[in-house]
């Protein structure tokens, strides 16, 4: 019985996480025919990228020249 029971919240877990990447795919400024089929290491992937781009922007700073700068230190 307790075993049924942690599966049961892992798998309401999963759902749950697998809705907020659903929906954090969709906020990004891609087409929801590419939003839709990316795997969740792809969607935090371009989700960090962009909002990097973003604060960027947002100071006014000049962007680097090669589009890897703008991920930062690894």
């Amino acid at each position: 019985l307790r075993k049924e029971r942690s599966r049961d919240a892992a798998r309401c877990r999963r759902s749950r996480e697998t809705e907020v990447f659903y929906q954090l795919a969709h906020t990004l400024p891609f087409a929801r025919g590419v939003s839709a089929h990316l795997d969740k290491a792809s969607i935090m992937r371009l989700t960090i990228s962009y909002l990097r781009v973003h604060r960027l922007l947002a100071a006014g700073e000049p962007l680097p020249g090669p589009p890897w700068d703008l991920l930062g230190p690894p």
